[in-house]
């Protein structure tokens, strides 16, 4: 069985250039060569690849049959990817990590975070992201692993061991609950917290199930903010909430700022930290 002959970049960016010009005079002046060498280099991929690329007969400009169509959509991706590959290697020259990994807690605001990752990327397009989700110890358990680089959590959960870290900021904890609960009705007397379902955020990672700012008697415990939010919504209890994920639903009156004096709310401090890497350890990022 016959092998066919590999195909090169140059007769990619031949074929792309003559479809982007219009004609192969057009293509030998931007490239630089003669119409024949043009004429010559599509002749030699058409007969590479068995198939027509142009229809030369009907019309004075060159126009791609339907399977030139075809190829050259493929050949726009390839030349790409090719064009990503140079970057990528160059900026790899040049110092550049092969891959930043984040750990996010979170209770970090989402829309601040992506403010900064959109920056980034505008700044570094050719370095790939990896984002992991975590809650309360879970961003130094995923550090300590190796798994994350750099980690973005909460001074309460970070013991700081091993790590590099900088406070960078804080946010406000505010207690919620949808507006007909019955904490929100009127002004709760003093105790009344302790007598209605709070629904906390827990470290699933620990099994000893460490919950944290826990005043009612009667709690469910949930691994994720983003069903914490939907229980709350759901009317199921009342709970603390960074105020940022919570402010939309706060102005269409889908939840209410609960007045507390049991729970008044709280600042979650923030820090961003780096694994250090050490000899016979596997870092990461």
């Amino acid at each position: 069985m016959a092998i066919a002959p590999a195909l090169s970049l140059d007769q990619l960016q031949v074929l792309l250039t003559v479809v982007d010009t219009g004609s192969f005079a057009a293509a030998g002046r931007k490239l630089n060569r003669a119409t024949s060498a043009i004429s010559y280099a599509i002749d030699t991929l058409e007969h590479q690849l068995g198939i027509q690329l142009f229809d030369r007969g009907s019309t004075r400009r060159p126009q791609l049959t339907h399977a030139g169509e075809a190829v050259v959509a493929e050949a726009r991706a390839v030349m790409l990817g090719a064009d990503m590959l140079r970057a990528r290697v160059k900026g790899l020259v040049e110092g550049l990590e092969a891959e930043v990994s984040l750990a996010i807690d979170q209770m970090v605001p989402p829309q601040q975070l992506a403010e900064i990752l959109s920056a980034f990327h505008r700044e570094f397009p050719t370095v790939p992201l990896r984002m992991n989700s975590e809650t309360m110890g879970g961003v130094e358990r995923i550090l300590q692993s190796g798994h994350c680089g750099i980690g973005i959590g909460g001074l309460l959960h970070m013991s700081g061991d091993g790590f590099t870290s900088v406070r960078i900021d804080g946010g406000r904890i505010i207690p919620v609950a949808r507006p007909d609960h019955p904490l929100a009705r009127a002004r709760a007397k003093a105790g009344a917290a302790r007598e209605h379902l709070q629904i906390v955020l827990t470290d699933s990672g620990q099994t000893d199930t460490r919950t944290y700012s826990v005043v009612a008697g009667s709690i469910w415990r949930v691994g994720d903010l983003s069903w914490k939010r939907a229980l709350l919504l759901a009317g199921v209890g009342w709970g603390g909430m960074p105020e940022p994920m919570v402010r939309e639903d706060l102005q269409a009156g889908r939840l209410t700022h609960l007045r507390l004096s049991e729970f008044r709310g709280s600042k979650y401090c923030r820090s961003c930290t780096r694994t250090i890497v050490r000899q016979g350890r596997r870092g990461a990022g």
